[in-house]
């Protein structure tokens, strides 16, 4: 595909156009603009989230002929999250009409090959252009301005022409609240002298800095996940309008040039080749041409991959359009003097990312017709192929709670969910993680792939995405199943028999109960009940052991909620939270159970509401952070949010649980010592004494580490890169002597340099642990002596010799899916994942891992809901 239509529009574009007010000179193409639209001031200084909104709402009010504003979504925070549309007056006036035609060409089984023909000779092109999805990215945002007002303005031919053939969609803030709060800090930290040393308060981050949202997650990692409303927002946007070009502008490193397509490698195999290919190329081409024009640097096929399927290109690109990350050098305040010498400031930061816009669009306007064409013609081979792949079912299990959160998510994505009718055997069918064979009953789901995103659905729902020993970019193992703990398993062929829409059964009424209710262990859901229970003063206990009525099993931790001592309006409540939560609850004529213990044992516990600390600020890592706040927050537990620099000043008598997240990012993140360096010897004694005065601590990965190098448990820990280790151990022990290099690593050739580090980690896999499912961490976990745990690293937790293990890596084969280098599953065999220790009155629980990763692992989860309500219990006569 020819690029040569870049270049008329460069040669204007170069020639040095008069400047035009408000907009740094050169930084559009020379061309005639419509005086009444107005113009945006960029360069000088970054643009408020609230001066963004006054002038996107000024250009569509004077350009009302090309430009329709509306509002895709309101912040935690309040702010607006704003999404223009840009196109001709014609393609305006019949955008609805456009988007109708784009949904069908993006259905071929209801779209005849000749209507798709039509359309695709006539239809415009949709291109979404998304910037500052990392608040702290924020010459992104900058840059759309500048794009919107010349696309809403600009009279030239080539810009009328793109028009007529493009409906552009601008998201321009993806994650206004963290945007604020990045132009916040640097607004705070600018002087008259516009510094641009690189170790100026504007060039570096303060806690948290703007890459999260109010919640601190890296929407960037959540696409495919949807557990922020940005998210979800932006999610049912492409949906709605079945984009065919998809573009995610960043910033990386401030000594970095530019980035733009072709990717690297690792790229996921059930990409659409075109799209993760060929067309990727070809855009490459059009920003290289653009940027050669100008004189400036980039690169391509370096540092991204294209394998996780949760970022903002490759999401996209399951969806059926070209999708592309562009990072241009910065993260950085106004002006940076890089080692080199040369000033990168927030106004060439934004040049690049205008002129990488328009250069795309240019390229989309071209190809038009051929893009149109392969987006069809993606989707039409995906059902076809899909025929052949066959489908995913997927059980309800012991929780229909998550498989139904799984099959929302699904269809959040845009995947078609069916439910079966009839029963199903699982012989023959290919297990997804853990799955053992089993029947399926009615009202299972099954997921065929014959579905224009079928490739979508295989990769978030298959067992193992392969990608070989190569570096990459994220994790390497997502399957939902897997983080659902959900059993599946993939069918050759689309299993025979009745399969329906599926409607949830209506609930039930709750008949009053001559004794009490009762809720069982381990139904999603379970937790939010027993938060609003306590909150209202409602009382409560649970099972220490397994029990049964009639013919109802009741596990370990199922809840006991007796008519006598509570609040009148119980049944009623517990009916409300039921529906609400979708979880049973069961009502009890009497305290005597079949077998187990009776429902007035001493192997039961009180509960009492937790009251919870967080520390947070430096070093904590942020997104750690933030997974943990989301998850109690969504869970309706109140927590309260300690800054570490004042734990000292603290009374914590006031708290039963204290929860340490991981410590800070980076090549020494997850090792315990950034937090031994801020807490200090005093942060240490005190939690120390209030562990023994009773407090549980919940010590999560790097908080674990910690709380192993601060002495607050006896176990010990490693790290799994052999240089990491030794300095760990040197820093035990100054006198050690380091052991002698291997001769191989000291003959690794220069290329094959960066496979050591490749080599020494756990990119974020799916391995195998043994349950104790009768202790208090495992209750309700339904895992049946094994399970599978996400695994990012480090540290390795030796088995505790004063408390107990309730999970921990056995001395077999570890991996269910991901990247799992031999020699570290061997550093893994006979260690902990999860422990809990008794010192004086109090409790220690250490998790290896982090159980709400990104809040992408439900199963997990549990096991801090566990730790927070039963973590501290024994029975009576211990």
């Amino acid at each position: 595909m020819s690029v040569a239509w870049v270049r008329p529009a460069l040669a204007t574009w170069i020639c040095a156009a008069p400047l035009l007010a408000g907009l740094p000179a050169g930084l559009l193409p020379a061309s005639d603009h419509r005086p009444e639209v107005p113009q945006p001031s960029l360069g000088a200084r970054y643009t408020s989230h609230d001066a963004l909104l006054a002038y996107v709402h000024s250009l569509a009010a004077a350009a009302p002929d090309r430009v329709r504003l509306t509002t895709q979504h309101i912040t935690e925070e309040g702010r607006e999250q704003p999404l223009l549309v840009i196109t001709s007056p014609e393609n305006l006036r019949r955008l609805e009409e456009w988007k109708a035609q784009n949904a069908r060409l993006a259905d071929p089984r209801t779209c005849s090959e000749e209507e798709a023909r039509r359309i695709v000779e006539k239809g415009p092109v949709f291109v979404w252009l998304g910037y500052s999805v990392h608040g702290s990215e924020a010459s992104g945002a900058e840059a759309a301005l500048a794009v919107a007002y010349h696309f809403a303005a600009a009279r030239s031919p080539e810009v009328l022409s793109q028009l007529d053939r493009v409906v552009l969609l601008l998201d321009l803030t993806q994650n206004p609240d963290g945007r604020a709060r990045y132009i916040q800090s640097v607004m705070e930290a600018t002087t008259p002298f516009n510094a641009s040393d690189p170790m100026d308060a504007q060039n570096t981050s303060r806690w948290p800095d703007g890459r999260y949202n109010h919640r601190l997650f890296d929407l960037n990692r959540d696409w495919a996940w949807q557990t922020q409303g940005e998210t979800r927002a932006k999610t049912a946007a492409f949906l709605e309008w079945n984009l065919q070009v998809a573009v995610d502008f960043h910033e990386m490193f401030p000594e970095l040039s530019y980035y733009f397509p072709p990717t690297m490698q690792p790229i996921h195999e059930g990409l659409p080749k075109a799209f993760s290919g060929r067309w990727q190329t070809t855009f490459g081409k059009g920003v290289a041409q653009a940027f050669d024009a100008r004189g400036w640097a980039y690169f391509s096929r370096d540092v991204f991959d294209l394998f996780y399927p949760g970022y903002g290109d490759s999401w996209p690109t399951f969806q059926g359009a070209v999708g592309m990350t562009f990072e241009a050098g910065g993260h950085t305040g106004l002006a940076y003097r890089r080692r080199n010498g040369e000033l990168l400031t927030l106004e060439s930061r934004l040049q690049r990312h205008v002129t990488a816009s328009l250069a795309t669009v240019a390229v989309a306007a071209a190809e038009r017709k051929a893009l149109l064409g392969d987006f069809h013609r993606a989707r039409r081979e995906q059902v076809a192929l899909g025929q052949r792949a066959g489908a995913f079912l997927l059980a309800e299990g012991d929780d229909p709670g998550r498989a139904r959160q799984l099959a929302g998510l699904l269809a959040r994505n845009g995947i078609e969910v069916q439910r079966t009718t009839v029963d199903l055997a699982t012989t023959g069918f290919e297990p997804i993680g853990l799955a053992k064979a089993a029947g399926l009953p009615p009202g299972s789901y099954l997921v065929p792939l014959d579905q224009p995103r079928g490739a979508l659905a295989q990769a978030l729902l298959e067992g193992e995405a392969r990608m070989g020993l190569k570096p990459t970019y994220d994790i390497t193992a997502w399957s939902l199943p897997i983080a659902f703990h959900v059993p599946a398993w993939r069918a050759a062929t689309r299993p025979k028999g009745g399969i329906a829409s599926g409607q949830e059964a209506p609930a039930t009424a709750l008949p009053e109960a001559a004794w009490g209710y009762l809720i069982p262990a381990g139904h999603e859901g379970v937790e939010r009940t027993l938060a609003a229970l306590l909150r209202e003063g409602f009382k409560a206990t649970a099972l220490g052991e397994p029990a049964l009525l009639n013919d109802q099993r009741l596990g370990a931790g199922t809840l006991v909620l007796p008519v006598q001592g509570n609040p009148p309006g119980l049944r009623a409540r517990l009916e409300a939270l039921g529906r609400e939560h979708r979880h049973p609850v069961l009502a009890s004529p009497t305290a005597q159970m079949a077998s187990g213990p009776d429902l007035g044992s001493r192997k039961s516990i009180t509960l009492k509401a937790p009251r919870i600390a967080v520390l947070m600020d430096r070093p904590a890592n942020p997104a750690a952070f933030g997974a943990l706040a989301h998850t109690l927050i969504e869970a309706g537990l109140p927590f309260v949010q300690l800054r570490a620099d004042r734990l000292g000043a603290t009374p914590l008598g006031r708290f039963t649980h204290l929860v340490l997240v991981n410590d800070s990012q980076g090549h020494d993140g997850a090792q315990g010592k950034a937090w031994q360096q801020v807490l200090g010897e005093g942060g240490a004694a005190k939690l120390k004494a209030w562990i023994t005065e009773g407090g549980t601590l919940v010590a999560l990965q790097g908080g674990a580490a910690y709380a192993s190098r601060a002495g607050l448990t006896p176990t010990g820990f490693r790290l799994l890169a052999k240089a990491a280790e030794e300095a760990r151990l040197k820093e035990k022990d100054p006198k050690r002597e380091a052991p002698k290099a291997d001769p191989a690593e000291l003959v690794r050739p220069w290329d094959k340099r960066e496979d050591r580090a490749l080599e020494e980690s756990i990119p974020g896999a799916f391995l195998k642990v043994r349950v104790d499912g009768s202790h208090p961490l495992a209750w309700g976990l339904h895992a049946e002596a094994i399970a599978a745990v996400l695994n990012t690293g480090d540290p390795i937790l030796e088995l505790s010799q004063a408390g107990e293990n309730p999970l921990h890596y056995p001395k077999e084969e570890l991996k269910v899916s991901g990247l799992l280098p031999k020699a570290m599953e061997a550093k893994l065999h006979q260690t902990a994942w999860a422990i809990r220790e008794r010192s004086g009155q109090g409790t220690v629980i250490l998790l290896a891992g982090d159980p709400v990763f990104r809040a992408q692992t439900p199963f997990t989860r549990r096991l801090l809901f566990n730790a927070l309500f039963f973590g501290a219990y024994q029975t009576v006569l211990e």
